[in-house]
């Protein structure tokens, strides 16, 4: 039986460090709004391109999104994955160009090739929003990211973005 070779830890997002192209699908309108029961969300796609780098020796990766959207407005993202050793958790913060800044971030590790990620914020009416982030099939040339949100306390998620990336031939 072969055994199964997965980062963890500091080296969890090595795999990612270079140049993407992504192909990006996402809920149609606004997804922070519980899906209805009967009411199957409309998806769109498009492509983009991603970037990630290691800073601080390793410590941390800094990722650049960008990306065209269907109705022509141009999304930059920036996030930052940083690594704590005490505690064995990778923190994710991220920004982009069309919402307001928030620097908290989501919390959480890889087991067996899976990392998983959490945060608790608000809704724009105040209403408690779980948010995950899953960071899956990670290899040399592709990967899988995944959000969704929850509105009973992460009883039912709703997966709302899934970007596949596919490592860019170097030059």
């Amino acid at each position: 039986m072969q055994q199964e070779n997965y980062a963890s830890g500091a080296n969890a997002f090595d795999s990612l460090i270079g140049t993407w192209n992504v192909h990006n699908r996402r809920v149609k309108g606004n997804y922070a709004l519980p899906n209805q029961p009967g009411n199957e969300p409309e998806w769109e796609e498009f492509t983009g391109h991603d970037r990630f780098e290691p800073q601080l020796n390793g410590r941390a990766v800094v990722e650049h999104w960008e990306a065209t959207l269907p109705d022509g407005i141009q999304a930059l993202g920036l996030s930052i994955k940083a690594f704590e050793p005490e505690t064995q958790q990778w923190s994710i913060i991220w920004i982009d160009n069309r919402n307001p800044l928030d620097f908290q971030p989501l919390h959480g590790t890889f087991t067996n090739g899976v990392g998983t990620f959490y945060q608790v914020t608000k809704t724009a009416d105040g209403q408690p929003l779980h948010v995950r982030f899953i960071w899956d099939e990670m290899t040399a040339t592709s990967a899988r990211w995944q959000q969704a949100f929850s509105f009973d306390e992460g009883e039912q998620w709703n997966t709302n973005w899934i970007m596949r990336f596919t490592r860019q031939a170097a030059s």
